[in-house]
């Protein structure tokens, strides 16, 4: 750009760039650049912008079936895919190298979450991992018998840890840990759920849907012999409140030999009825068409023909990707419910999980760093 002109024209043209990487390097530039880009308001900005016009990336986490050691794939999620598998190794900080059987807790606004034991067994360690840029935070967990989520706060762009009690009483206390921008630094809040129902809480990953963060639970009251009655529920990253979403009769009430999980495809909360049938184990895949309208919101999309908890995720076209099961590990596959093909993506191993997320800023003022 030509030296004399105004910082503010260089500034709407610096808006308009979206990779990550090229952002990264023009920080290079100059001090008034490195200002610009480093700043919440311009990564507020660029995040709303990479939501809308960026490809999305599908995060896979597996374990090896040669040295067992935790490995990681980005797979770009286009209209190629998987006719064409465009995916890489993903290039991991220090930090996330710390963590030892991972679980992907989600992911949101393009930061993953992981959670796992540090290799020496001794502490409890979350992760919050920027892939794209390769920054990352870890957070050492207290002890105890708790279920955890994550998600960015869509009004303020900063990452948020929710941990919950896995039973859930009347007066049951979450607590949530805020990495504000521009810092590592953070203390556990204390905040009453203020549920209207006793629940158990299921040890799956949440999902986190337009700023709403939701769990699979039970009502430890509402149950016989063979039922049991399932409820979902809900945390705002906003107003950090908590809440249930009703589900229709026929998943409320499932017997207890029915497994339900949930999932995400885009941002719609997905439903999945693991159970038995005349043809073997299936899924019932259901997905909510509105939020905040109670029974009526959700609709069956299909039924597969599938082990229990094989599923991992979708594809944003919403084709499910599983775990198909070999003789010594497992291979990811795309599964078209149509024909019943399987797309094997040749990625062996086991304990898969994934996330899908697109390129942002957030973590670019954080160090790599572990809190205490």
């Amino acid at each position: 750009m030509p030296a004399n002109m105004p910082f503010e024209i260089q500034e709407e043209i610096i808006k308009r760039v979206l990779p990550v990487k090229s952002l990264v390097r023009l920080r290079s530039v100059s001090k008034e650049w490195k200002s610009l880009i480093n700043s919440s308001k311009f990564i507020t900005h660029h995040r709303s912008r990479m939501n809308q016009a960026q490809p999305h990336h599908l995060l896979v986490s597996y374990k090896d079936k040669v040295d067992s050691e935790v490995k990681y794939v980005s797979i770009v999620d286009d209209d190629n895919f998987p006719q064409q598998k465009l995916f890489c190794s993903a290039a991991v900080s220090p930090t996330v190298k710390l963590v030892n059987g991972v679980l992907i807790l989600g992911c949101s606004h393009g930061l993953v979450c992981l959670a796992g034991a540090t290799r020496d067994q001794v502490n409890r360690l979350i992760v919050v991992w920027n892939p794209s840029i390769r920054k990352s935070v870890g957070i050492v967990l207290p002890f105890g018998i708790h279920v955890f989520g994550f998600g960015v706060c869509p009004k303020t762009s900063d990452p948020k840890i929710v941990m919950i009690p896995r039973s859930v009483g009347y007066d049951a206390i979450a607590e949530v840990l805020t990495l504000s921008s521009g810092s590592g630094s953070g203390a556990w809040r204390s905040i009453p759920m203020n549920l209207p129902h006793k629940l158990y809480v299921f040890p799956h990953t949440p999902v986190v849907i337009d700023g709403v963060m939701h769990w699979a639970a039970y009502d430890h009251f509402v149950q016989t012999d063979d039922v049991v009655h399932r409820r979902i529920i809900s945390f705002d990253l906003t107003s950090e409140e908590f809440g249930e979403v009703d589900l229709p009769d026929g998943l409320a009430r499932l017997a207890r030999s029915r497994s339900l999980n949930i999932s995400k495809l885009n941002q719609s909360l997905v439903v999945l009825d693991y159970h038995s049938s005349g043809d073997g184990a299936v899924c019932d895949v259901w997905m909510m068409l509105q939020n905040g309208v109670p029974k009526s919101s959700f609709t069956k999309l299909f039924t597969l023909k599938v082990r229990p908890n094989s599923i991992i995720g979708f594809r944003k076209n919403g084709l499910p990707i599983m775990c198909q099961p070999h003789r010594l590990d497992g291979e990811l596959q795309v599964y078209e419910p149509g024909s019943e093909h399987m797309n094997g993506l040749g990625i062996y191993g086991w304990v898969f999980n994934m996330a899908s997320y697109t390129e942002s800023l957030l973590l670019l003022n954080h160090s790599d760093s572990i809190m205490q």
